[in-house]
């Protein structure tokens, strides 16, 4: 923030100086553009949308004018209230903005910073619990009283902060805790994350809420908002918490010497001193193996008495590494609240590792097999599909194919019938009931055209239709031949009567 002052020159403008808003917008651009060449390129911001939402909200805020200019004091107590940068360094640059060249506070640039200060929470309609009052300045230090920098600092990192400022640490803490990721379930709203603060309850057991939660007054079960919540900015994995206490409560073990005798303890632990020996054995019980090395089987009395009463885990010399590490597996057990803690078969640590390589090269033998099934039941299982499908469509060009052949038929039949149609009407009968009966066949042709011609017709009612059509055809030419035949015969008797 102080290198886009030095670079757009507001540190050489008096503090109470006007710029327009195109200079604001020139300073904008710097800070952004400067903070996405530090960024990774997966984390750039948008520095247009950026630019525009940080001005119109400064304009918002100083111009109430609406005259398009800014003081540059103004500008600089806004950027490095709102900045994310340690809440320590912002006190500290905003004292060197109201500081007189003695290096005391100026009470009324004290108060210039109050108003542009609260003018920010005045933006956000925050006027009625935030806003700048004659005596908000009184509030935080009195009038004639001498105030240096580590006194103001002290002053609004102390708790309770003044009241007309209280906002400001909360702020700088949200944003230091905004991409804080904690991997727990919030009883109240059952989000399995969140970011944020976490709050976790005093009294009962394991419940932890989100912020959103917490400010909200949610609850849930047992729980009351009477009760008293701890807040935490951070999350550390119970592993490291475990990690952390064993660390802190080992510490009051002894590391090996090079020699037997040759460190401070040992001699304090051989002296007669009036300070009674550390006593583990409550804690952690001695294992059989650290038993037999603290009595050996000796048939020589004087070497047994020569022998050192007590030994800690880091004097053992043969396999002590081992028996540290199983005494500390039997304190953690102890301290999770299992009653003991199973022990060793007495083997070696080499055996171990022996036995743990094998089991996991067995494991994953057993592992790359399954694999190799699941990858030919996947194998099959497509063959299979692709059997299927070669199948249906096998069936659907064959019946395609059947489908082409009776349409072409039933195309070249009623290309025949219309055909014999007309010729059948053509014929001329010297009778009247002749050309009565002929008069029948349009009826039976515009049958037959509708019987063809229907292409969406399902293949029985199209056999339907084309016996029918036959069986009307057939009675139609049996009775056009009767009447031939009888106008025959009547044309033969007249014609023997009129001779």
């Amino acid at each position: 923030m102080i290198e886009a002052f030095r670079e757009n020159g507001l540190n050489a403008l008096p503090v109470h100086s006007q710029v327009k808003s195109s200079r604001l917008e020139l300073l904008l651009t710097t800070v952004y553009h400067n903070l996405n060449k530090r960024l990774d390129p997966s984390q750039q911001i948008d520095t247009d949308r950026s630019i525009t939402l940080l001005q119109s909200f400064l304009l918002g805020a100083y111009d109430k004018q609406q005259t398009g200019r800014l003081t540059v004091f103004s500008i600089k107590i806004a950027l490095a209230t709102i900045c994310a940068g340690k809440l320590v360094d912002k006190l500290r640059y905003i004292f060197s903005q109201i500081a007189d060249p003695s290096g005391a506070m100026d009470h009324d640039r004290f108060a210039d910073f109050l108003e542009n200060a609260l003018a920010l929470a005045t933006a956000v309609f925050e006027a009625p619990t935030f806003g700048y009052t004659e005596a908000a300045p009184a509030q935080c230090f009195p009038k004639d009283s001498t105030v240096n920098v580590s006194l103001f600092v002290e002053t609004f990192l102390a708790e309770p902060t003044p009241s007309c400022l209280m906002w400001l640490p909360l702020l700088h803490r949200m944003a230091s805790v905004e991409h804080v990721y904690h991997p727990v379930q919030c009883d109240a709203c059952q989000a399995r994350s969140f970011t944020g603060f976490r709050y976790k309850c005093q009294r009962c057991a394991n419940y932890q809420l989100c912020q959103s939660c917490f400010w909200r007054g949610r609850t849930s079960g047992s729980h009351s908002n009477e009760h008293e919540m701890k807040e935490y900015s951070s999350y550390k994995s119970p592993t490291k918490q475990l990690a952390h206490s064993l660390h802190k409560s080992l510490q009051c073990l002894p590391t090996a010497s090079a020699k037997a005798g040759s460190s401070p303890f040992d001699s304090r632990l051989h002296s007669s001193s009036s300070r009674p020996a550390l006593d583990l054995s409550n804690i952690i019980p001695a294992t059989p193996n650290a038993l037999r090395r603290l009595h050996p089987p000796d048939p020589k009395p004087a070497a047994a008495a020569a022998a050192p009463p007590l030994f800690l885990p880091g004097q053992l010399s043969n396999g002590g590494a081992d028996d540290e590490h199983r005494l500390i597996a039997r304190y953690s057990a102890k301290l999770s609240g299992r009653a003991e803690y199973p022990v060793g078969s007495g083997r070696s640590l080499s055996e171990r590792c022996l036995d743990d390589r094998t089991m996991i090269a067995r494991l994953e033998e057993e592992n790359s097999e399954m694999i190799r099934e699941m990858n030919r039941l996947d194998s099959q299982v497509a063959l299979s599909e692709d059997d299927h499908m070669s199948l249906i469509r096998e069936r659907k060009w064959r019946l395609e194919e059947q489908m082409f052949a009776m349409q072409a038929k039933r195309r070249e039949l009623m290309t025949q019938l219309e055909q014999l149609l007309p010729a059948l009407n053509n014929l001329q009968s010297p009778a009247n009931s002749v050309a009565g009966s002929a008069l029948q066949l349009p009826d039976l042709t515009s049958r037959l055209s509708t019987a063809f011609r229907g292409s969406s017709l399902p293949a029985t009612s199209l056999q339907c239709d084309l016996l029918s059509a036959a069986d009307d055809i057939t009675n139609n030419m049996s009775t056009l031949v009767r009447h031939l035949d009888t106008a025959t015969q009547e044309a033969l008797v007249n014609g023997r009567a009129s001779s």
